[in-house]
């Protein structure tokens, strides 16, 4: 029980400390800041709480907080976007990978390493500071010394102030 007390504190102090430092960069997103938040919809869960924290035009932490079957899942990733794959006419589509963690904690602690892939469409206009995503996420769950492999895919938007 204590790792579990001292891995949530660790959890809950990153989402603490996150905004904070991501306000040192500038914002990709054209008319908002370094802080988007929004609604994802997407296993593990069915729904949740979405946030962006940009570090910089590249590099980015994505905390969620997904709901569904009863269980609330927290999730934590760092992103790296690359704008040279797709030209729009209008707005950008960044391509993007990451790395990051699941973490369940109901009557048992589940957690799972992930790796994000996806896309979004960040809009060119400076009152319309919104992203949308799709993304896919093979995720390695270990839950009661088992683990299981899945590819979950995930779809949201994001305001950004």
């Amino acid at each position: 029980m204590k790792i579990f007390s001292k891995a949530l504190g660790a959890l809950i102090l990153g989402f603490v400390l996150i905004p904070s430092v991501s306000m040192a960069g500038n914002s990709p997103i054209r008319g908002g800041g370094n802080f988007g938040i929004g609604l994802e919809f997407g296993d593990p869960g069915t729904w949740g709480a979405v946030g962006k924290f940009w570090i910089d035009e590249k590099n980015a932490f994505q905390p969620a907080v997904k709901l569904g079957g009863g269980v609330a899942t927290l999730q934590l990733d760092y992103l790296w976007h690359t704008y040279d794959l797709f030209h729009p006419n209008q707005g950008r589509i960044p391509l993007y990978f990451g790395v990051g963690g699941d973490l369940v904690v109901q009557n048992v602690v589940a957690f799972a390493a992930r790796g994000p892939v996806g896309v979004s469409y960040m809009f060119d206009r400076v009152d319309v500071p919104v992203d949308i995503f799709v993304q896919v996420v093979p995720t390695l769950w270990i839950f009661n010394g088992a683990t299981n492999f899945y590819f979950f895919g995930e779809i949201g938007s994001r305001y950004y102030f």
